[in-house]
């Protein structure tokens, strides 16, 4: 029986799970045309904070044969969502698109590998993609582990700047951080009424009220700059949570923001998001900003690009500037909204929400106000 069969998209779905089904998918995995099931179970996978993006639902299946064999898979399900066009940031489909079309079978060695996937369906209003379940030796990273990510990602970036030929497919995003703004206009237009809440002054935070909104006044300088660096492909979701260590490899997954965009956004996930999740707070936040992009320049630098780093970094800080914009978004909403309270205690550790928001207060400072100041400098000289 599967694991809540609501999220499927159409409960009739549940019965196309069959042993005959299931077995199938085991001899492919396996290469074994002999490979019988006995028993199978499945469960669900929980993702990282705030769950996956609407309509996404992971399932692991644990297949066992009659020989004693057993097999893991997993199950991602992507359900329609009408409103969102092949251009739309967060589009439905585009990681199926993306496994279906073999986009990601020539990545660079030297970068990073992909799980492999043993069916791609679409069912219409759902699309399934039944991969490899890859498991994560590494609890802990260390300053090292994020160097390390960066330079992959600096190579894996400037493959594309070096000649390889950009995908071309309509379904991938393009200028992902730019196409995120227009989605933040209601908030900064409702701004001074949103602001009536305790919690939302403490976040925002107000004494930088004055230089957060014309961050957002002057947004079309930031977003004319990304439009104008070299191209390259992105994954542009690259965090922690998206990177797993097994064995000799490091495999990158969630590839459902990517598409085509400049040096430097790469990095904005992996530095934006370790400082609200992974311990990387103000204290050490431009430690790990410079190691990181230090490291990343050197990547490109091995794949072979010899062009001016202060692109990378206005690609980085443009980004992370248009991405702390939607931050303000993203904390104020979690903040007012109740039904989120919970959750956010949880993944933060404290049951105050006034430290959560003083905490993405101090968060923005850097991630915001520090990353645009920067990219302003960078513009202007």
């Amino acid at each position: 029986m599967l694991a809540n069969a609501d999220s499927f998209g159409r409960q009739d779905q549940e019965s196309r799970i069959t042993s005959d089904y299931l077995s199938g998918l085991a001899r492919t995995a396996t290469g074994d045309p002999a490979w019988a099931l006995s028993a199978w179970q499945s469960a669900v996978v929980h993702g990282g904070f705030g769950g996956a993006i609407g309509g996404t639902a992971l399932y692991r299946y644990t297949l066992r044969s009659d020989a004693g064999g057993v097999v893991s898979l997993i199950l991602k399900i992507l359900q329609r969502r009408p409103d969102e066009t092949e251009q739309s940031p967060y589009y439905w489909k585009r990681e199926f698109e993306i496994y279906r079309a073999g986009l990601l079978e020539d990545l660079t060695v030297s970068s990073f590998a992909t799980p492999q996937i043993f069916l791609v369906e679409d069912l219409g209003e759902a699309c399934w993609i039944w991969m490899e379940d890859i498991p994560d030796a590494k609890a802990d990273w260390s300053l090292e582990d994020y160097a390390d990510m960066a330079g992959r990602l600096g190579r894996f970036n400037g493959a594309w700047l070096c000649g390889a030929e950009l995908p071309r497919a309509k379904w991938l995003s393009t200028n992902w951080h730019s196409a995120i703004v227009p989605a933040l206009a209601d908030t900064f237009n409702q701004l001074d009424h949103l602001l009536e809440n305790p919690l939302a002054q403490r976040t925002l935070p107000l004494d930088a009220k004055e230089e957060i909104v014309a961050i957002w006044r002057d947004r079309e300088i930031f977003r004319r700059a990304l439009a104008e660096l070299p191209r390259t492909f992105c994954h542009f979701d690259a965090f922690r949570r998206n990177f797993l260590v097994h064995e000799d490899d490091i495999f990158l997954i969630d590839w459902a923001l990517a598409g085509i965009g400049g040096p430097g956004e790469d990095l904005v996930s992996l530095v934006a998001v370790s400082l609200y999740y992974e311990g990387y707070t103000q204290a050490y936040a431009s430690e790990l900003d410079n190691l990181v992009f230090a490291s990343y320049v050197n990547g490109l630098r091995e794949a072979g690009w010899r062009g001016d780093p202060r692109l990378a970094r206005i690609g980085y800080t443009c980004g992370m500037t248009l991405r702390g914009l939607a931050g303000v978004k993203q904390d104020i909403n979690l903040l007012v909204n109740r039904s989120n309270h919970e959750r956010l205690k949880k993944d933060h550790g404290t049951n105050s929400l006034a430290e959560i928001a003083r905490f993405f207060a101090e968060i923005r400072r850097f991630r915001l106000l520090h990353m645009a100041r920067e990219a302003r400098s960078l513009l202007a000289a």
